[in-house]
């Protein structure tokens, strides 16, 4: 198996994969959309012939079944019914099993579950009235005798043939030839006649090729190739003895002279690359960054004008460089919203509910490691939305709600974040209910839980533990869940934000950088060391006036626009050793944590400043309150703060 076209296959079978997912499922719920029952056989066939093509049979036999029950589906033989949904969606598994077993370096696929064959194959043959006249079997048995391939009944040998019968002559060829592994796929359109396990003449090749390359699908493609070298004229009357076979030029194995065909502008205009290569260039800018800062704090100290012009010259072209290879590394949004249209279908199925999926702002991109970051997260704010959010058709119903239930997922860019919304129109959070949970699981007392606000208690789903199911299933109840998604937004510096109305809906409105490796911080000074706050954690800053703070249960307030604010002096902390220093000429940073609000005392604030992230020793490893450290424009090193460690130190 070449790996180099084996390797263009996965990419080219991957985006298939990831189209079919949404089809399927918007399928179930319009099955009589031509177009998308045409892409899906598509998709199918794309990925049988490309694995034909480098001999993987286990998925050509699968594709294979489920391209021939969309066949008929297509040609309104049988119905796209949710009996069969379930089977072709068993198989959309299965087929992704395969694909990722190829990519986990698997070179020998065993063959489907017997018994989802088993399914595919009663499917396509329940079929009784206005059967076709020549019925394509889904797999040859191995032992058959070898078979030959037949015209359609008064069809004229010598003469031109229709697409259609074209057709049913590749479907023979195909079920024929299936059970081995062939050295040519079906799908890549061989002429009538030819051999697929033989060899094929340069021009009959260079015919299929120029096809593809054309924009033709395999089919077309195969058919203009056949008829410009004449091979459909070779075809054998079922009475007639078989042509001999064209003589070829230089003959040669398809596969060895060929990658699976793209077009031209494509191969020419694009490169895979390596993510770990992306991964070391965008290392290297940040390495560029830190240089950049340090001469721009050197520009100020040497105030020579032919340096600063250089340096300002250098800045300009480093932060174009670095949003460049930002670029390279985004990926689009829909890499993970995919996969949510195939979650929300299986389980509003398993709990009897209707839930209509609207998915927004696919298009927006951000960093390919936040792609893959945020896909727990969001597959658990999904299920409690379909399961916790939306209710029974039935109680939407008596409610005046429509039977349907409706679960948005959404995206878009805000400044340099991203913002993810998932907003369903179920009955809404209980904040008395919450509450009560919290108290009868022990996770707060009876006081503090009366003193909590609304917004808070909606803050209580996030606590380890907490669930307000009565009864464990496999789909919730046991308090896992939401608790990892806020575990996770906030190691990525970001935040999450509940906002519910009873009886109405509940929005989740999840903020995160639009990349991991180069933050913007605001540098503070506490004692004789910088420390870096994450940007966008900080509302706002004002000097320290001891006069204006009050003590309230042990706990220093400072009163802010009639909101009362814990303040928190990073002293006691950070440097202990400066602890009953003066605090005059002190600064109060206003923080968000989640949804609290806090001030930080800190001695100085230094500014804002661009910081690459570099983890820390293994020695620090896993101490709380810090996030990474980074080099400053002064050349000292700075302790980036991890603010939600941070409050479980104090």
């Amino acid at each position: 198996m070449d790996e180099e076209i084996l390797q263009d296959f996965l990419v080219e079978a991957g985006e298939l994969y990831e189209n079919l997912n949404e089809q399927l499922v918007e399928l179930e719920r319009d099955p009589l959309n031509a177009d998308l029952l045409n892409a899906i056989f598509r998709g199918f066939h794309t990925i049988k012939g490309g694995a034909g093509f480098i001999g993987v049979t286990p998925l050509v036999e699968l594709c294979h079944r489920a391209e021939n029950l969309f066949d008929k589906i297509r040609n309104g033989e049988r119905e796209y019914s949710s009996e069969n949904a379930d089977i072709v969606l068993q198989a959309y598994d299965y087929i992704g099993k395969m694909i990722s077993a190829l990519q986990a370096g698997e070179r020998e696929l065993e063959s489907a579950d017997p018994a989802l064959l088993a399914q595919l194959d009663a499917a396509v043959k329940g079929v009784t009235a206005s059967a076709p006249a020549v019925e394509a079997p889904v797999a040859a048995a191995p032992q058959a005798a070898p078979a030959k391939l037949s015209l359609p009944e008064g069809v004229d040998p010598d003469g031109d043939i229709s697409d259609e019968e074209f057709e049913a002559l590749l479907n023979q060829r195909d079920a024929l030839s299936a059970p081995a592994a062939p050295a040519v796929p079906s799908s890549a359109g061989l002429a009538p006649g030819l051999d697929p396990d033989g060899e094929i003449t340069d021009e009959e090749f260079e015919a299929m090729l120029a096809g593809l390359q054309a924009g033709k699908n395999p089919q077309e493609a195969a058919i203009e190739a056949a008829k410009s070298v004449g091979a459909l004229h070779d075809v054998p009357s079922p009475a007639a003895t078989p042509a001999p076979p064209p003589k070829p030029v230089a003959a040669k194995p398809a596969p060895a002279k060929s990658a699976p065909p793209k077009p031209a502008e494509e191969a020419e205009s694009t490169v895979r690359v390596d993510t770990k290569r992306l991964d070391e260039i965008m290392n290297l800018v940040g390495e560029l960054v830190l240089v950049r800062n340090r001469l721009l704090n050197l520009r100020t100290a040497l105030q020579n004008e032919e340096v600063s012009a250089v340096v300002a010259n250098l800045d300009h072209v480093t932060m174009d460089l670095q949003a460049s290879v930002m670029k390279t590394r985004m990926q689009p949004v829909k890499k993970v919203f995919s996969r949510f249209p195939r979650v929300v279908r299986d389980l509003a199925r398993k709990l009897g509910k209707e839930i209509e999926l609207e998915m927004q702002g696919e298009e927006t991109d951000l960093d390919k490691n936040l792609v893959e970051a945020l896909a727990d997260p969001l597959v658990h704010l999904v299920r409690n939305a379909v399961d916790h959010g939306v209710e029974d058709p039935d109680t939407r119903e008596r409610t005046g709600k429509s039977r349907v239930g409706k679960l948005i997922l959404a995206a878009q860019q805000e400044g340099d974040h991203i913002l993810l919304t998932i907003t369903d129109d179920g009955k809404g959070m209980d904040p008395d209910l919450l509450r009560r949970k919290a108290v009868e699981k022990g996770l707060l007392d009876e006081t503090a839980a009366a003193q909590l606000d609304d917004k808070s208690a909606f803050e209580l789903i996030l606590l380890p533990g907490f669930s307000t199911k009565t009864e464990i299933s496999d789909v919730s109840g046991r308090g896992v869940g939401m608790d990892v998604v806020k575990i996770t937004i906030n190691k990525l510096n970001g935040g999450i934000d509940i906002h519910s109305v009873l009886g109405e809906g509940t929005t989740f409105n999840i903020r995160v950088p639009l990349t991991l490796a180069i933050l913007p911080t605001l540098m503070v000074g506490v004692g004789a060391y910088n420390y870096a706050i994450p940007l966008t954690a900080v509302q706002e800053i004002f000097d320290y006036d001891a006069s204006q703070s009050n003590k309230i249960d042990g706990r220093m307030m400072v009163r802010l626009r009639s909101r009362s604010i814990p303040l928190y002096f990073m002293r006691e902390w950070l440097s202990p050793s400066t602890h009953g220093e003066s605090l005059d000429h002190c600064k109060v940073v206003i923080v968000n944590i989640g949804a609290a609000v806090i001030g930080l005392i800190v001695d100085h604030v230094r500014g804002q400043e661009e910081v690459v992230i570099k983890p820390l020793g293994a020695k620090l490893q896993g101490a709380q309150g810090y996030a990474g450290a980074t080099i400053t424009g002064d050349g000292r090193i700075a302790l980036i703060l991890d603010l939600p460690g941070m409050m479980n130190r104090f």
